[in-house]
């Protein structure tokens, strides 16, 4: 028999799975039931139908083992996690984040561990590995279950966050159980030290490996930044390359490292890519995603079915696994209420409220990790049949008990209830997509490009559209629930969303550099959050892009190393992006007052908060002016003020010759070649290049 002979059965059976998997979701979404833990009951379904047909043969070879569930799948889901997430709001939430998936899991651990110990046959050991593969948890039911209900953004951001992280972590500290159970070595205070510190490492270094590849890679990225399929290999390449390098050649944690590398290509995306660009890697790796996500949780119901259901586990096994449940919901329940309520005593730290506490416990969902962990225990392993059945138990209640009842959860918490701020927010932005609706009808019509009865028509129910919104809108602004706290914040946010959108315009227009507009947004994004969630952003800005952190912290310490170095280009840099920054914050905090007055006719008996926003960015004018003081005073003000404007001098080439290519007057090799030398003569500007040392 050929070796195609024996192939093409496996890849029908793989194409028959991604077929099924498709079909289900269509239903589940039509049933409005989180899909992944639906393929989990047809995986189940699907087990007892391999047995009685004899075409699906071929399926039920296809087995789920821990390097295809770690090298193949869990890549994939990371990556995708990782470029998808907001890296800005990741990092801002990094502390209660990093707690939850670090000191919380340990803690799981060693509760789980104990309890085992005492409650099963399970030695001490065992029990503790058991604990460590059993804590890592795997959200991916409950995050598309938090869009279709519109759970908060922060409540999402921690329960992915978490589940990034505490992958990680749970793999790391198996391994490191692992190694001392077969070396056979004594728990005492020196292991303890050399544990931690390896933890250490292996958490860390995978991080490193993966922000270095993806570096790499983004250098490559840079020399086709706009061609979609080729951005798309080396995406693929970044994400296998780091978790199989950290993972299988060094050691280190290959979640870290894919995690790392994925951020940093999220967050030279924002700057370096195209909307376009954007929405296709997000687009494949979200496919990519659903196809790692369909095989584990269909083939995690046919695991299911033959291990807990086929082989029918004895009474005993049954106490166990009702106990496991018990004991890591307990675990779960211990980690997220004790730790949580520590972040009321840390510097700057937004407080985890009741609800978001209880949303964090219960949806702490089992899935691949687990799965790929105890599907890597020897066959001699003591309990080792035991442990399975345990993990696979534990996996199903959390799947079709917690997984299934977080919806109503979240109903009851009224978590999924659509503030007041954000209703007048949704009206306003109807109203403005119904006037450039009715522009556009309007062009055409003077442009006679339609009859005048069917621009009539459409304008028509356009503006019957408009008086029921503005009604709604007019309603809303009389009701208890509208005070002078929500219309001050509503104003407000109209004016960050003005703000923003000046940055962006600049950086169009190469007049900031890819640092300083990550920074403006990044300041931007926090201050809306914030007007979302009742507060008020403060008159100073605090928040720094990562890459501008190690920056000015690596100049400081190279400062501190070498008094005499002066380190000129490198502090040039910084100070190029400072000023840049206060110019662009100037230029926009400026412009704003001179429009602030022309915000939508629902505040215009709001006069007097209107001016209160005003008086604000008029403060904020003031500081920046301050800031430029004190640059005059470390570098000549002079040299500031040429770099800026050379940077706008090159934006305006840019321009001119975007503006001549579109005209068709000159060769399309002439225009790559101007592009590439302005390109280049931006590039040098921006990092200094002018500057005599």
């Amino acid at each position: 028999m050929s070796d195609s002979t024996l192939l093409i059965p496996h890849i029908m059976g793989l194409v028959f799975l991604l077929l099924l998997a498709a079909c289900s979701a269509l239903i589940f979404k039509k049933i409005k039931f989180p899909y992944t833990i639906g393929l989990v009951i047809v995986g189940i379904l699907f087990a007892f139908m391999i047995k009685n047909v004899q075409s699906l043969g071929a399926v039920n070879d296809i087995q789920l083992t821990q390097d295809i569930i770690l090298y193949l799948i869990l890549p994939t889901l990371i990556f995708d996690a990782a470029v998808n997430i907001d890296s800005r709001l990741l990092i801002k939430e990094l502390v209660p984040v990093l707690i939850l998936a670090a000191p919380g899991l340990l803690i799981s651990t060693l509760i789980v561990g104990f309890l085992m110990n005492l409650l099963t046959p399970l030695n001490l050991g065992i029990a503790m590995l058991f604990g460590a593969l059993i804590s890592a948890t795997d959200p991916v039911a409950v995050i598309a279950l938090f869009k279709d209900v519109g759970a908060p953004k922060r409540l999402t951001l921690l329960v992915d966050g978490e589940s990034l992280f505490n992958d990680a972590t749970a793999i790391v500290v198996f391994n490191i159980i692992m190694a001392i159970i077969v070396s056979g070595v004594s728990l005492n205070m020196l292991t303890t030290v050399n544990a931690i510190v390896s933890f250490i490492v292996v958490f860390v270094g995978g991080v490193l490996v993966g922000m270095i590849i993806a570096m790499i890679i983004v250098r490559l990225i840079n020399i086709a930044p706009n061609e979609p399929l080729i951005l798309i290999a080396f995406t693929t390449v970044t994400a296998y390359t780091a978790f199989i390098v950290s993972q299988y050649y060094l050691g280190l944690s290959g979640v870290m490292s894919t995690l790392g590398a994925g951020i940093v290509i999220s967050w030279n995306a924002q700057t370096k890519f195209s909307p376009d660009i954007k929405e296709y890697i997000k687009n494949f790796w979200e496919y990519a995603s659903f196809v790692a996500n369909s095989y584990i949780f269909l083939l995690l119901g046919v695991v299911e079915c033959r291990l807990l259901f086929e082989k029918g586990p004895s009474l005993n096994f049954i106490y166990y696994i009702i106990i496991a449940i018990i004991i890591v919901t307990v675990a779960r329940m211990v980690v997220v209420y004790g730790l949580v309520p520590i972040l009321k005593f840390l510097p700057r730290q937004q407080l985890i409220n009741k609800k978001y506490q209880s949303v964090i416990f219960w949806g702490g969902l089992r899935g691949a990790v687990p799965l790929a962990l105890v599907l890597s225990l020897k066959a001699d392993m003591p309990y080792r049949q035991l442990i399975i059945e345990l993990t696979l138990g534990v996996v199903l209640f959390t799947l079709l008990v917690q997984g299934t009842t977080t919806k109503k959860l979240i109903s009851l918490l009224k978590l999924n209830k659509v503030s007041i701020f954000k209703r007048i927010m949704r009206l306003q932005a109807m109203l403005k997509t119904i006037s450039k609706s009715k522009d556009i009808m309007s062009a055409l019509g003077a442009q006679h490009c339609l009859p005048d009865e069917i621009i009539f028509e459409g304008i028509k129910e356009y503006d019957k559209n408009e008086k029921e919104i503005s009604k709604e809108l007019d309603k809303l602004e009389h009701s208890e629930e509208v005070n002078r706290d929500v219309i001050r914040r509503l104003i407000r946010f109209q004016a960050v969303a003005i703000e923003q959108k000046s940055y962006e315009i600049l950086f169009n227009n190469k007049l900031i550099s890819d640092s300083v507009y990550r920074e403006l947004e990044l300041n931007t994004s926090i201050a809306q959050d914030k007007l979302r969630n009742g507060r008020f952003p403060d008159l100073k800005l605090k928040a720094v892009p990562l890459e501008m952190l190690f920056r000015n912290f690596f100049i400081a310490v190279f400062k501190f190393l070498i008094p005499h170095n002066s380190l000129s280009k490198m502090r040039f840099k910084a100070l190029i992006a400072r000023y840049e920054l206060i110019i662009a914050s100037q230029y926009s905090y400026n412009y704003l007052i001179s429009i602030i007055h022309d915000i939508p006719k629902f505040y215009v008996d709001h006069t007097e908060l209107i001016n209160e926003c005003c008086d604000f960015y008029k403060k904020r004018v003031d500081l920046t002016l301050e800031e430029i003081e004190k640059l005059k005073k470390i570098i000549p003000i002079k040299v500031l003020q040429q770099q800026t404007m050379l940077i706008a001098a090159i934006g305006a080439e840019n321009d001119a010759i975007d503006e001549i290519a579109s005209s068709g007057g000159i060769h399309d090799a002439v225009i790559a070649s101007l592009k590439e030398e302005i390109h280049t003569k931006f590039h040098k500007v921006s990092k200094g290049v002018i500057v005599k040392d």
